[in-house]
């Protein structure tokens, strides 16, 4: 269960809870159709934390709950039979409506149902002269507003940390690269894509040719220096809508999207071009590489993201024993996907 599945989950049954309470103590005082109304949200509250616990459409269930929530508070409010003590809940619209909804939909709902909530209140009391004081109102709006701008502050650092916390789970420190985590999040996003509208997509593993011995004779500072000149020509030379992938010590990953077997050899082809012309300084010294390049392709070579990295893996083996500074493609498939991944080691 998600946070913010458990967090709707506890909010629908204090409210279901909380509307019984309610209910029973209204039936007594004759308030029938405020009653009836509690007893109608706590049955929805009910039915949608049944329906939460099997759904993948968190947002749009809050979005409902929120919702009728909110209308249904304004609306009793509205009612001349019920307490000016109940104006206290507009108190808790912001804290409900940001947890639930985030900072900007719960800002514009709080501001919109507050607003309503304070309006209502004028409407019914502005003739009571105790009740509309400005020492009253001014309490009231400052509780409020202080309330409001607490929990959008706390909601927009939430956001913010939760980014910044998501970027560095999925980027490789040294070079800015996605990381494995990344990559598996968006093949399953490009096979699905792939398999609807039945484009190709494409696979590569680079291997830079003799990288230990790099760091062997000019130290770990040089073999950083090679890793981030080959992460800025990877993505100077790819498309923008291509992941590259830096999946951990040397080796590097790349999905091709809309990329069939014969365009994935070719990119390939390029990018080992491209290296062998690629002048690295580091030292007062110019450091020159290869790179030898496996190639599979969705389809036809595998289905799951396991497989293709396993072809492509051994198709890369394939072009190191060959001599190195080449390129495996295996037999092309036109109508396949592509998965490209590039290893230095």
């Amino acid at each position: 269960m998600t946070i913010a599945g458990g967090l709707l989950q506890a909010m629908l049954l204090v409210t279901v809870i909380s509307a019984l309470i309610f209910a029973a103590l209204n039936f007594p005082d004759g308030m029938f159709l405020v009653a009836w109304i509690q007893v109608a949200v706590a049955v929805f509250a009910a039915g949608l934390l049944v329906v939460v616990r099997r759904t993948k459409s968190l947002q749009i269930w809050a979005v409902c709950f929120v919702l009728v929530l909110l209308t249904v508070t304004v609306v009793l409010l509205s009612r001349p039979d019920v307490s000016k003590f109940a104006f206290v809940w507009l108190l808790i619209i912001p804290l409900v409506t940001h947890l639930l909804l985030g900072s900007r939909l719960g800002l514009l709902l709080s501001l919109t149902y507050m607003g309503l909530g304070a309006a209502i209140y004028l409407y019914r009391f502005g003739g009571n002269a105790e009740l509309v004081r400005v020492e009253v109102l001014s309490n009231a709006v400052i509780a409020a507003l202080t309330t409001l701008g607490l929990s959008h502050f706390y909601e927009r650092h939430r956001e913010r940390t939760e980014r910044e916390l998501m970027r560095l789970a999925t980027t490789d420190p040294l070079t800015g690269l996605a990381n494995r985590m990344r990559l598996h999040d968006v093949f399953r996003r490009e096979r699905a894509q792939a398999q609807r509208n039945g484009t190709a997509l494409s696979l590569l593993i680079l291997d830079l040719d003799r990288f230990k011995q790099i760091n062997d004779e000019h130290g770990h500072e040089a073999g950083d220096t090679v890793l981030v000149a080959f992460a800025d020509m990877l993505r100077a030379r790819l498309r923008e809508t291509d992941l590259i992938v830096r999946s951990g010590g040397e080796e590097f990953l790349v999905l091709l999207n809309n990329t069939d077997g014969k365009q994935a050899v070719a990119i390939a082809e390029q990018l080992r071009a491209n290296l062998e012309q690629l002048p690295i300084h580091y030292g007062g010294q110019v450091l020159k590489l290869t790179v030898s390049i496996g190639v599979a392709r969705y389809g036809t070579d595998g289905r799951d993201l396991d497989t293709l990295t396993r072809i492509a893996d051994e198709r890369l083996y394939q072009a190191k024993g060959s001599g190195r500074n080449s390129v495996c493609g295996g037999p092309e498939d036109e109508g396949g996907v592509a998965l490209v991944m590039a290893a230095g080691g």
